[in-house]
């Protein structure tokens, strides 16, 4: 057993493996890899905006501190990478997603 299953993170992990999952059925690796200059900007933006909101909805239904939010985006970015995607979109994708966590703890102060 993990020291990050000790503490109970399970929901946070298959959250994040849930949302790569429907991100991958939206824009796959392999589009990102070959083709990710003719792509839309504005296509990949909405579906990524479509990611955020079910993060921001997921933030609002569960209480996530610090070290669940962390979980969630290591574990969000690990997928991805395991997807195969390209190392600069699994950046630019996981701060999105880091973004959009920190609203809410923001504006709780």
């Amino acid at each position: 057993m993990g020291l990050l299953s000790a503490f109970g993170f399970q929901k946070e992990k298959k959250f994040a493996a849930e949302l790569v999952k429907q991100l991958a059925k939206d824009i796959s690796a392999d589009q990102m890899q070959l083709k990710r200059r003719s792509m839309s900007v504005n296509k990949i933006t909405r579906l990524l905006e479509k990611t955020y909101l079910q993060v921001k909805k997921y933030q609002e239904e569960n209480s996530m501190g610090f070290l669940r939010r962390t979980v969630f985006a290591n574990t969000f970015r690990w997928e991805l990478r395991s997807q195969n995607y390209p190392e600069d979109f699994c950046a630019m994708v996981t701060e999105g997603l880091i973004v959009e966590l920190m609203k809410k703890t923001e504006g709780k102060k």
